[in-house]
């Protein structure tokens, strides 16, 4: 009883069962409480074995202060090789701020795919979500998962929409793209990307694609990389794109090495119509760069550096520019090597060329700062436009305020980093060293070396201007004083015959002709003087003038500088400096201490006497062959030889060696053959013996002094014999320069070509020039006679000591051949090659006699 009305309590209940079916029915009613005054519940489930599914199916309601219903239901249906299932719940609640709520979910498998859905709704709003997975015939694997928003968040962004998919065989493949959109149709990020591992003849392949679409400007980045390497080189490339709009950004890259180089190319292109490369190349000891801008097809211009080590560590670095209708042009180049024991730097480079290079550096970076620059703007407008619409995001506000912040660095560097660096590089140490101080000093080193080569042209000149400078009067005034005093004392000589009236006309014209004659000898003297001295510093003038070359039209600068002879064990052995001043300071001092002044003499009497007009070979003791250019070297065996012909038309000499066993030399001058016997004997014709003088019609003279045999003709040639000192010298004037060959040589003051063969060219080795001028296939090398000096003679003290008694002749006649020579030959050797340097000696007015220990017993 409540309020004078009755209350009841009821419950009721059923269930009802079937083969197929079930329900339930139970509801309850009591009046105590307001909390849950009415309650009911209803399920009913249903299963079909032979249709293979069932369901089941709940509602619950109750009636409280906050009335509700909850339903439930569930189905699923199978079959041999699928299978689905759904399930959906349903909350009502009119007096709740959410009055409705509804989710269902629905999964289905057929075969090997596997999808499941999910919805749940709430007035207005909704949340979808979905899946598939799928294993593939091959082993792959495929999942798909999209979500999607509806009206959940707040405005100005109120959906959103999610959708990933990834396919991979777990092993070496994997692809995935990712697609985030906020408010469609309004700005969605997608990012998608392929990689792969071991496919074919690449290692190691990935590309990732960003891009952002649904707003004024669609934009999108591409990065690719590939590693295409073997066991033998290696090879990554890479590849990306940017676009905002209608702007664009290609990066193209490769990376090669090999096991003798590697090489680097680089290429970024803008908007598709200017491009800007990179490319450099290191292969063995060379290093080659490039750096070009093209802008459209016609305009090509591109910068080429090129630096190599030469297997002789010489040093090459050159910068060409080049221009799109494929003309190069050579801004500047250096040359730095080694070349016959010296250190050559050759140089070239003008400073237009060099401000043209700064030009066009400046030019490519100022084009691409500003498309840079255009893009970077573009871009911060994108961002800010992108905040603005998801300004009630949290998340993205700071996930966009990174990039933001770096743009805007990106600006501000980019806008003042090119003018400093450009202002920086204008007034750098560097600039100004190559573009005003270089040139200066190269020319003041042009100057000083011309200064000094002319002063050497007139050594004389020079000297007399020192004179003058320090003793304040000219030379030529006091000649001309020690003339007047000379002829001034002449008179007072002769006062007697200057006061005789008959004798004094000539004693004044005496006096007065002698002054002239004095004045005169004494200028052709000094003349004479002075063009012997440059005569004898030319050298000196030469080696001055190729140690240093500066052409300031050319632009180009040479520098040749004599460097040390060193071993590899001396090099790795001892420390740079030591080395320098071992080589140049210690060895120079040491070598002026053990100078020779008689030898130093002799030189420069050499230099000052006019050089012999006449040309001259010799054979030594049938052994040796002087050629007539100074080329020493040993006869082969025994057999005849042709040492000199005529090569004129009208041959006027023949010179053979060793024709027979008893014939040392055979010579046909004209119609007539001269031999002179190993005995001494010399015969003419073959019959006529010469005891003294022999003289045919033809001009031939044969004559016969004690051990000395000479033979000579009209034409300007001649032989002479020194039995005892066993040398014979074949001479050839002048004016027959060039008209011999054979083992002798050609007389043409050139070493370069003493090894001529019969039909004119030049012989590769001794072996080919003997068997070129032989007269019989085969040669026996005759055994060495013995013979006695009184002292034994080496090679070394002969041809190296600074004792040696030849050595007053070491700085006319170089030693160094006769030395290397004589050591490959025997042991009589020595005094044999001691002979022919003695006559070469005195064939340049060095009087020399033959050593003592080479004196025969």
């Amino acid at each position: 009883m409540r309020h004078g009305q009755l209350e009841q309590v009821g419950v009721l209940s059923s269930w009802h069962h079937s083969e197929e079916k079930n329900e339930t029915k139970l509801e309850l009613k009591q009046p105590f409480t307001s909390t849950l005054r009415q309650l009911f519940l209803h399920t009913v489930s249903q299963s079909s074995p032979s249709e293979q599914r069932s369901s089941y199916q709940t509602h619950l309601s109750w009636h409280s202060t906050v009335p509700g219903n909850i339903s439930v239901s569930l189905n699923k249906q199978w079959q041999t090789n699928s299978s689905r299932g759904q399930a959906c719940a349903l909350f009502t609640a009119p007096q709740m701020v959410v009055s409705s709520i509804k989710g269902c979910m629905s999964v289905v498998q057929e075969g090997s795919l596997f999808s499941q859905i999910a919805e749940l709704r709430w007035d207005n709003r909704s949340v979808k979500q979905g899946m598939k997975y799928q294993k593939g015939p091959r082993g792959m694997h495929s999942l798909q998962v999209n979500v999607g928003l509806d009206r959940v968040s707040s405005a100005p962004c109120p959906s959103q929409t999610l959708l990933a998919k990834v396919q991979t065989n777990l092993r070496d493949r994997l692809e995935h793209t990712m697609v985030l959109g906020f408010c469609p149709p309004q700005p969605a990020l997608s990012w998608s990307g392929s990689h792969r591992l071991n496919s074919g003849q690449e290692l190691f392949y990935t590309l990732s694609h960003l891009s952002v679409t649904g707003i004024p400007h669609h934009c999108s980045f591409t990065l690719t990389l590939t590693n295409s390497s073997t066991a033998q080189r290696t090879n990554m490339s890479l590849f990306s794109e940017s676009r905002i709009g209608n702007y664009s950004v290609e990066v193209r890259g490769s990376a090669l090495s090999w096991p003798r180089g590697s090489a680097l190319d680089l290429h970024a292109t803008l908007d598709h119509r200017e491009t800007v490369w990179f490319n450099g190349t290191v292969d063995e000891q060379c290093l080659q760069t490039m750096t070009g801008y093209r802008k459209g097809p016609r305009l090509h211009e591109d910068l080429a550096v090129a630096a190599c080590v030469g297997t002789n560590h010489s040093l090459m670095l050159e910068v060409q520019k080049k221009d799109g209708r494929g003309k190069s042009e050579t801004l500047g180049s250096v040359a730095l090597g080694t070349a016959n024991q010296r250190l050559t730097l050759r140089a070239r480079g003008c400073l237009k060329s060099f401000t043209a290079a700064e030009e066009l550096v400046h030019f490519w970076s100022s084009q691409t700062c500003n498309k840079l620059l255009e893009r970077i703007k573009t871009f911060q407008h994108l961002l800010i436009e992108f905040r603005r619409l998801s300004r009630d995001n949290q998340m993205l506000q700071e996930v966009s305020v990174v990039p933001l912040h770096a743009l805007q660095q990106a600006e501000v560097l980019l806008e003042k980093g090119e003018r400093d660096l450009l202002v920086l590089w204008q007034g750098s140490l560097l600039r100004h060293i190559l573009t005003d101080r270089l040139p200066r000093f190269l020319s003041l080193l042009q100057h000083a070396s011309l200064l000094g080569q002319q002063e050497l042209r007139r050594p004389l000149a020079t000297l007399a201007g020192v004179y003058q400078d320090v003793k304040g009067q000219k030379l030529e005034a006091v000649w001309r004083e020690a003339v007047l005093q000379s002829t001034d004392m002449l008179v007072e000589v002769l006062s007697a015959l200057l006061e005789n009236p008959q004798l004094r006309p000539l004693s004044q014209a005496g006096v007065t002709t002698l002054k002239v004659a004095l004045d005169m000898v004494g200028q052709q003297t000094y003349h004479w003087i002075e063009t012997r001295l440059a005569s004898a510093l030319s050298g000196v003038r030469k080696q001055l003038a190729s140690v240093y070359k500066f052409s300031p039209s050319e632009c180009s600068v040479f520098v040749s500088v004599p460097l040390p002879k060193l071993t590899q064990s001396r090099m790795v052995g001892a420390g740079l400096m030591e080395l320098f001043l071992e080589e140049w300071l210690f060895r120079p001092l040491q070598t002026l201490y053990s100078i020779s002044p008689t030898a130093e003499l002799y030189r420069l009497k050499r230099r000052l006497m006019d050089s012999p007009f006449s040309h001259q070979a010799w054979l030594v003791a049938d052994q040796f062959v002087v050629t007539f250019d100074g080329r020493l070297f040993e006869l082969p065996g025994s057999c005849p030889l042709v040492l000199a012909k005529d090569l004129s038309p009208e041959a006027s000499f023949l010179l053979l060696f060793n024709t027979d066993s008893q014939s040392l030399l055979q010579i046909q001058m004209y119609n007539n053959t001269i031999s002179i016997q190993r005995s001494g004997q010399v015969k003419v014709d073959c019959n006529n013996m010469i005891t003294q003088t022999f003289q045919s019609d033809s001009g031939l003279i044969v004559r016969r002094e004690a051990n000395v045999v000479k033979v000579s003709n009209q034409n300007g040639g001649s032989v002479s014999c020194d039995l005892s000192l066993e040398v014979c010298s074949f001479t050839l004037d002048g004016w027959l320069h060039g008209s011999s060959t054979g083992l002798f040589g050609t007389n043409d003051n050139d070493p370069g070509n003493d090894f001529p063969l019969r039909d004119g060219s030049q012989a590769k080795n001794l072996e080919q020039f003997f068997s070129s001028w032989q007269m019989k296939t085969r040669c026996v090398k005759n055994p060495p006679t013995a013979q006695h000096f009184s002292k034994s003679a080496s090679c070394d003290s002969l041809f190296s000591s600074a004792d040696s008694p030849l050595s007053s002749c070491f700085r006319v006649v170089e030693p160094i051949q006769f030395m290397s020579v004589c050591r490959l030959s025997s042991s009589e050797a020595p005094c044999r090659l001691a002979s022919a340097f003695v006559h070469l000696c005195q064939q340049n007015y060095i009087p020399l006699e033959l050593p003592v220990q080479c004196i025969k017993l």
